[in-house]
């Protein structure tokens, strides 16, 4: 990993490094960021959920509180008496005609005696905030239920349930002997709307358990998923079934805990959901992820954007100047494309270059003229004379000796060296080709029965003056590079003939032929306008010579026989050429 991270910011050009590196850095620091504002913001609503907890049980506690003085108000008219509590049991325990009658009998004995269903009745209507009135005592098998809905009251048996509401339980003393329990319910909407309103988060639960288990409150938040909800419930009514417990330690690995009992009486318990808190942390900074996203994103764009077009205008540079030092000095770069001080630099390369090729095209013009001086004056330092006679003397001599062949041997090098030593620069197009044929003719001595070759020359060019040297080198070349004398039938022609208003020299051979690859990098090099140096500059010689001779109707095409070998040809208008 580290490798590949060293390897990221050190390959490419220096100027990809720098945009890898301060992306990174824009990138690093702008995520840093957010992660720190993502933690404080997680700690701020995980302290805030806290708070809300505690402020939900505070809440749930001071219910109780304030209901105090008007649960101990209705105890005392239900159950604040023996004679009271003797109504209730009997009420309880009797049939409804004999309650009546044990009513008439009270009432005989004090007028102000009020049945129990009266008195139910009475507590409905002085008491707008009570919702419902449950009444269980030991000895009896049942319990009484009355709720808005139902001010009467009905006798049920079993073990009441309460209905979902906010209860207060007391005991139902006589003389120190608690003889059962009365719960009185009451509104629960002003609790809720202060739970609801503690804050923004969702996931708080408040549960208010009696000492006798009985569920005397439950507040859920709706906000709060019901897979949530469900396992809260389960594991509360287990525990309170199992060991009368409230399982506090059960809800601490994925809940906000506080508390509390009151008085002995009541037990309080506010629990948030931590994932709620998450997910709280998620909304708040959900725009600062995206933000910053996009701020990431608009930047690397924008540093991109820059250094690509700034990387793309340098790289052509190097390119061009890469192609500079391989020898292309025609190269130039294009100045439309760069800007500011690349602009500068490429106008200032363009200028070098330039320079540098006419400097160039200069040295090689004055070291032809330099070597064609050199061969002058080589040539100068031997008498001419001498070797025409000494050649001749050796040609008279093997006649005489019956040697023709050797005396024709002799005479065809007499011949060339007499043409190479001659100071012309110009000859007649047939003088050429017969300098040609002994320059093969030779080498057919040298090689008998393995070469052959064929000129000719139309009537009307015999006459014509071209540049000397011009087919020469074209056939030595084919003695240097494509001969192949393990063969028996090597063969070259050259025919000279007029086609239109043109002259055309065709050179063929059957020798080994040119790549083509090869072949099309001669091309190109000899359709160049413009002098170039290369290795090798016989070609090249024959090509700039004629083309300043001939001019702009000149040209050379080079390409390979179907049967194998090179064919060159040579085509110019008659009656253009001038000094060379």
């Amino acid at each position: 990993m580290i490798k590949q991270f060293k390897v990221l910011f050190s390959t490419g050009t220096l100027l990809n490094r720098l945009l890898r590196k301060y992306a990174f850095i824009l990138v690093s620091f702008i995520t840093i960021a957010i992660i720190g504002i993502s933690v404080n913001t997680y700690f701020q609503n995980y302290n805030l959920a806290n708070a809300v907890v505690k402020d939900a049980l505070q809440n749930t506690m001071r219910m109780p509180s304030d209901r105090t003085t008007v649960n101990r108000l209705i105890k005392d008219q239900l159950v604040g008496s023996p004679e009271k509590i003797q109504n209730v049991t009997s009420y309880l325990t009797l049939s409804i005609p004999d309650y009546f009658n044990f009513v008439y009998d009270n009432q005989d004995k004090s007028p102000d005696y009020v049945s129990f269903t009266d008195q139910i009745q009475g507590i409905y209507a002085e008491y707008s905030e009570v919702t419902s009135i449950y009444i269980i005592l030991k000895n009896t098998p049942d319990y009484f239920q009355s709720t808005t809905e139902d001010k009467g009251g009905r006798i049920y048996k079993g073990t009441p349930k309460l209905d979902n509401g906010f209860y207060i339980k007391s005991p139902i003393l006589l003389n120190s002997d608690e003889k059962g329990s009365i719960f009185i319910g009451f509104e629960k909407e002003g609790l809720e709307n202060s739970l609801s309103t503690l804050s923004s988060f969702e996931g708080l639960s408040v549960y208010m358990v009696s000492s006798t288990n009985n569920r005397l409150y439950t507040y859920h938040d709706a906000g709060m998923p019901k897979s949530h909800v469900e396992w809260q419930e389960k594991t509360l009514t287990h525990s309170l079934e199992v060991n009368s417990r409230v399982p506090v330690s059960e809800f601490y690995d994925d809940y906000l805990v506080e508390y509390q009992q009151l008085n002995g009486e009541y037990r309080i318990l506010a629990t948030l959901d931590k994932q709620m808190i998450l997910r709280k942390t998620a909304k708040d900074i959900f725009f600062l992820i995206i933000g910053g996203i996009l701020l990431d994103g608009i930047l690397i764009y924008s540093l991109s954007r820059t250094f690509t077009k700034y990387s793309t205008q340098l790289t052509m540079v190097m390119n061009t100047m890469e192609k500079a030092s391989e020898g292309n000095l025609d190269v130039r770069i294009d100045t439309e494309k760069t800007e500011y001080e690349l602009k500068e630099l490429s106008d200032g390369i363009n200028h070098m270059l330039k320079s540098i090729n006419q400097y160039v095209e200069d040295i090689y013009k004055l070291e032809i003229k330099q070597q064609d001086a050199h061969m002058r004056a080589l040539q100068s330092q031997i008498n001419p004379h001498f070797l025409y006679n000494t050649l001749e003397y050796i040609r008279m001599y093997a006649i005489s000796e019956g040697s023709e062949e050797l005396a024709e041997v002799v005479y065809a090098f007499s011949a060339l060296l007499r043409n190479n030593t001659n100071q012309e620069k110009t000859t007649q197009l047939k003088a050429e080709l017969d300098f040609c044929e002994k320059y093969v003719y030779l080498y057919q001595m040298r090689y008998p029965k393995r070469i052959a070759y064929h000129f000719t020359v139309a009537p009307e060019l015999e006459n014509l003056q071209v540049p000397k040297f011009i087919i020469q080198p074209l056939v030595e070349n084919y003695f240097v590079h494509g001969i192949d004398f393990t063969r028996t039938d090597n063969a070259i022609s050259i025919k000279a003939e007029t086609v239109g208003n043109l002259v055309q020299i065709l050179i063929r051979d059957n020798g080994r032929g040119i790549p083509t690859e090869k072949l099309a990098e001669i091309e190109k090099r000899l359709n160049y306008p413009k002098i170039q140096l290369y290795h090798s500059i016989g070609l090249q010689n024959v090509n700039e010579r004629l083309r300043a001779y001939f001019g702009a109707s000149y040209k050379m095409v080079l390409s390979n026989n179907v049967d194998g070998g090179l064919v060159i040809q040579i085509s110019f208008e008659k009656g253009v050429g001038k000094d060379v």
